[in-house]
C-alpha cells in the first residue's frame, strides 16, 4: 500500500509539446482531497504564464473515493484540457511557454508545477533565451514571491503600529498635562501643517518606502489587492468604487486613516469619507500632479468604463 503526499503525473510530462487539446492524467493521493467533511472530488488547476501570473483557474474532477482507492491511498484522474480563444494572447506573449499548477486542499504543501510548450504559438525563430531559462523556474518564482509578501505584510504591520502609537502619543501630549510639549506641537501646526506631518511621520514614511523598494518584484506580481485599484502613490491607494454613482475616486492611506474623495477628471479634493484625518495642501498638490499624468488618467478612464459596463 502506498500512503504518500506526492502526486504522480502521467500526462503531460515536464516541457512536453502540447496542442490546443491535451490530456492531463495521473494519480493523486487522498491526502490532497481530505477535508474536514470528507473527501473533495476535484483538485485545483491553474494555467500560469511566463510572468508567473495565473491566467485561468479551473478544477479537474477525480471522481468518487472508493474502497480500492482507500486501500492504496490514491485515486486515478484523467481529463482533457482545451485552450480557448482568451488564452491565445497570453500564450503568444509567453512565446508558447506556459506552466500548469495542480493543487490539493492544502495549497502550500500540496502543489506541483508542470512546464509545458505550446509549439504552435512559439515565435518562428524560437523562444528568447531569457524565457527559456525562466520557464522551468516558475514554481520557485511564485514560492519566493509568496514568502516575500508574507514578510512584507509582517513588516508593514509594525510600521503601521508605530505610526498609530505616534498619533496616540501626540494626542495625549496635546490634551494632557504636558503643556510645554503641547505648545511646541501646536506652534508647528500653526506654522505649517506640512512640516508637522513631516516631523511626526517622516521616519515611518521612509521605512515604508524602503520596504516597498525591497519587495518591489513581489508587489508587482501580486498586483491590485482589490478591484478598483488604479495605482499606488507614496503610500496612498487610488481607487474607483464600483458602487459610487458620479465620477470621483478615493485616495486612501490605511496607516494614516485617510479616505479622501477627488473629482475626475479635474482631480480636485471634494471631501472625506469614514475617517476624520485629512490630507495636507502639499500632499493634495502632489496627488493632483501624479493623477494628471497621461498614463494614470488613462487607467482611471479604463476603470470608470469597467464600472459603467
Amino acid at each position: 500500500m502506498r500512503r504518500e503526499n506526492k502526486i504522480y503525473i502521467s500526462d503531460p510530462k515536464p516541457f512536453q509539446n502540447v496542442g490546443a487539446r491535451f490530456l492531463i492524467s495521473g494519480n493523486v493521493p487522498l491526502s490532497w482531497l481530505k477535508t474536514p467533511y470528507g473527501f473533495s472530488r476535484d483538485i485545483s488547476l491553474e494555467l500560469i504564464d511566463i510572468k508567473a501570473q495565473t491566467i485561468l483557474g479551473s478544477n479537474i474532477s477525480v471522481g468518487k473515493v472508493t474502497l480500492l482507492s482507500r486501500l492504496f491511498g490514491y485515486i486515478t484522474f484523467k481529463e482533457v484540457f482545451q485552450f480557448n480563444q482568451f488564452n491565445v494572447g497570453f500564450i503568444k506573449e509567453s512565446q508558447g511557454r506556459m506552466t500548469i499548477k495542480l493543487s490539493g486542499q492544502s495549497e502550500k504543501e500540496q502543489s506541483i508545477f508542470i512546464p509545458i510548450i505550446v509549439k504552435e504559438l512559439e515565435p518562428e525563430k524560437g523562444a528568447d533565451q531569457e524565457i527559456l531559462e525562466r520557464h522551468g523556474k516558475i514554481g520557485k518564482v511564485i514560492t519566493q514571491y509568496e514568502d516575500d509578501l508574507k514578510n512584507y505584510y509582517a513588516e508593514l504591520s509594525k510600521i503601521y503600529e508605530s505610526r498609530k502609537q505616534k498619533s496616540l502619543d501626540t494626542e495625549q501630549h496635546i490634551h494632557g498635562k504636558n503643556i510645554g510639549i503641547a505648545v511646541g506641537i501646536l506652534d508647528i501646526l500653526e506654522k505649517s501643517e506640512d512640516s508637522f506631518e513631516d516631523y511626526l511621520y517622516s521616519e515611518n514614511d521612509k521605512k515604508e518606502k524602503e520596504l516597498e523598494d525591497r519587495y518591489k518584484d513581489a508587489l508587482e506580481w501580486r498586483g491590485p489587492l482589490l478591484k478598483g485599484l488604479v495605482s499606488d502613490f507614496q503610500g496612498f491607494e487610488l481607487r474607483v468604487y464600483s458602487d459610487d454613482h458620479d465620477k470621483h475616486f478615493h485616495v486612501i492611506h490605511r496607516g494614516k486613516k485617510i479616505n479622501a474623495r477627488f473629482s475626475f477628471p479635474d482631480i480636485q479634493l471634494l471631501n472625506y469619507a469614514k475617517y476624520k484625518n485629512t490630507i495636507s495642501s502639499k500632499q493634495e498638490k502632489k496627488i493632483r500632479e501624479y493623477c494628471l499624468q497621461p498614463e494614470i488618467l488613462k487607467k482611471f478612464e479604463e476603470e470608470f468604463e469597467k464600472r459603467e459596463a
